[in-house]
């Protein structure tokens, strides 16, 4: 009887423990609402954040603001990059449109420093300018990437000084929206477009100022330099900036010759789709014709006249290159190099001629 009441004994005490714990872990459930709270792992936000403040911090020092002025009025700010360095000074580069007519251009660089630059060299076609300057203390400059592995999606920083000095270093952040993008360029401000440039187009915030300042992956490379955006109140976050294998050889020879040296086949001409029925019929163009460019006229003593191009013929092909404006001629001629030889494809009295020309 003894054991037997023992054993029950032992059995409550078993029974009672138990209810206990269950007990306890309702009211547990009660207060953290009947679920255990899920611990979430925030190492890759906290780690992408990291990466973002340390490619700021390694790369903020190459960027420089750019003042110009025109006989000591302030016509400006944009921004550059270093972009080298040698035994001769330090070598910024910007875009053509921050630092064109100014008769002074000053650099400030990130620690506050500002020198007066000298102008080396500067194109209006590819919107890239060369400026050297002597600063007393160390600098480095940026580290050139491979536009061409560039691929749309991949995220990209921007830096700059948007509107004025006083945002100077302002970091934004995106991605690559577009590549190979052709945007018209007005070189002479007269309406008509003289040119595209191909460039990329990115959602990171571009405002005026930021003209000239790099665009940097996530390496810390310079991918690009950024140069405009679509300004227009139902747009929003379409930027663009000039591919970095764009930018070498156009530097390369700023910084030899002071100028960017191009081709040239010495005729002047009008798109053809710019004519009136009136125009075609007095300039004897066939009435049809919708796309070309009539040349109007020759140079003497370049490659045009010396082959026998005449005044009223219709440029339609340079090559394998399509002729439909003068853009197209530009364009197709710009692409080629001083020497090389073309076939031209002409309309002459409503008859189809080829033309072989070796461009100076």
């Amino acid at each position: 009887m003894k054991k037997f009441l023992i054993a029950i004994i032992a059995v409550l005490l078993v029974w009672n423990s138990y209810l206990t714990y269950e007990i306890s872990t309702v009211k547990n459930q009660e207060t953290t609402g009947k679920k255990e709270t899920p611990i979430y792992n925030n190492n890759t936000i906290n780690g992408f954040t990291t990466e973002l403040t340390s490619i700021v911090s390694e790369v903020e020092s190459k960027v420089v603001s750019i003042t110009s002025s025109i006989h000591e009025e302030l016509e400006g700010v944009g921004s550059g990059i270093i972009y080298g360095k040698d035994d001769e000074g330090v070598y910024i580069v910007t875009n053509h449109h921050v630092v064109q007519n100014a008769t002074e251009i000053f650099v400030t660089f990130d620690n506050g420093e500002v020198l007066m630059a000298e102008l080396l060299g500067s194109d209006a076609f590819s919107d890239l300018a060369l400026l050297e300057v002597h600063p007393a203390f160390e600098v480095e400059p940026f580290n050139i990437g491979d536009s061409s592995i560039v691929k749309k999606g991949e995220y990209v920083l921007a830096i700059g000084s948007p509107i004025d000095l006083s945002l100077q270093g302002s970091v934004s952040f995106g991605i690559i929206s577009g590549i190979d993008r052709s945007i018209p360029v007005d070189v002479d401000d007269n309406g008509i477009d003289d040119w595209e440039m191909t460039v990329f187009q990115t959602d990171a915030a571009i405002n005026p100022g930021n003209s000239g300042g790099p665009l940097i992956n996530m390496s810390g490379d310079l991918i690009g330099l950024t140069s405009m955006k679509i300004a227009q109140e139902d747009a929003e976050g379409i930027g663009f900036a000039i591919p970095s294998n764009e930018i070498i050889p156009i530097i390369d020879q700023l910084k030899e010759f002071g100028s960017v040296s191009r081709p040239i086949l010495g005729v002047i001409g009008k798109d053809i789709s710019q004519l009136t029925v009136y125009q075609k019929s007095y300039l004897g163009v066939n009435l049809d014709r919708t796309r070309g460019v009539l040349i109007t006229k020759v140079l003497e003593g370049t490659p045009a006249q010396i082959n026998g191009i005449q005044v009223g013929d219709v440029l339609t092909r340079i090559g394998d290159s399509a002729i439909t404006t003068f853009k197209d001629f530009r364009k197709a001629i710009y692409n080629l190099n001083i020497g090389d030889e073309v076939t031209l494809t002409l309309v002459r009295n409503n008859n189809e001629i080829t033309v072989p020309v070796v461009l100076q």
